[in-house]
């Protein structure tokens, strides 16, 4: 499985050392496939700022968090203190650049553990089944996880008119725990251990079907994820068999019996005496 932290709030100065510190972590515990991590930068800027690797190396003496950046936008921008995503990615499919965490589009940026799949939306630019929560909530409507089986946490940074605000979701079979950290904000992990590593003192785990929208460290709103309710799959039709032209009434007779439910021209009188005919006793 897949850890992420995320946190409303952080110490900016310390950017650096959290991200460091997390991805260590996650290296120490198998999620080597892939890290990466979400921040936005200052105002007046407000930037969207992002880092992955795909295949990290730690680097004993990091200057900037590892070794081995395969996709990043505005790294180099410092941090202003609030959102910050982290995660590192054990892969359940193709290892590649695309699919590691964030998964970025539509100016948003998202981070998942689990497995997800849909039979409505479709991924447009990875193959990575996380790229299904963030097209599900790239128009902030939640209705849309009802499109979703599987299970999920995730955490999603998004633009809105006045600045960014965050989701963090967890449904009632991910594992998902929070407590209050030292910059004056929550930290949400998939351990304990992962939110003591994002500065909080003690952490519980979160209800399920939750989904939080933070427009602050502390601000947010709370909405029930709905269940799933995809459509019934459309069976497919059976062949229908067309009627030959009889020579005999024999012959017709015999291939009733063998082929009662399959025509579509038989009158009700006859799907009534050759659907479920009572076989005669020996």
């Amino acid at each position: 499985m897949c850890k992420i932290i995320i946190m409303t709030a952080h110490d900016a100065h310390n950017l650096d050392f959290i991200i460091a510190k997390a991805w260590q972590y996650f290296h120490d515990t198998g999620e080597r496939d892939g890290f990466g991590a979400v921040w936005i930068s200052p105002k007046p800027q407000n930037k969207l700022c992002w880092i992955k690797s795909s295949a990290p190396k730690i680097d004993s003496k990091p200057p900037r968090f590892c070794i081995g950046f395969t996709d990043h936008q505005n790294q180099n921008e410092p941090s202003n203190g609030g959102f910050l995503l982290i995660h590192g990615r054990k892969a359940t499919c193709h290892k590649s650049a695309t699919n590691t965490h964030p998964m970025i589009g539509h100016g948003s940026a998202l981070i998942h553990n689990g497995i997800v799949r849909s039979q409505t939306i479709e991924n447009e630019e990875t193959t990575c089944d996380s790229e299904l929560l963030l097209l599900a909530m790239k128009d902030n409507n939640a209705e849309r996880l009802a499109e979703i089986t599987g299970y999920f946490a995730f955490g999603m940074v998004q633009p809105t008119a006045t600045g960014w605000q965050m989701h963090v979701a967890k449904d009632d079979t991910a594992k998902l725990f929070a407590g209050r950290n030292k910059a004056g904000g929550y930290t949400f992990g998939t351990t304990p251990e992962a939110c003591q590593l994002g500065d909080a003192k003690t952490s519980y785990e979160m209800r399920g079907d939750t989904l939080l929208t933070f427009t602050g460290p502390r601000k947010h709103s709370t909405r029930k994820i709905p269940h799933a309710r995809l459509p019934a799959p459309t069976p497919t039709p059976t062949p229908q068999k067309v009627w030959p032209s009889w020579e005999s009434a024999e012959a017709r007779d015999a291939y009733v019996h063998r082929y009662p439910r399959q025509h579509t021209n038989m009158t009700d009188a006859e799907s009534f005496m050759f659907a479920d005919e009572p076989q005669e006793q020996p």
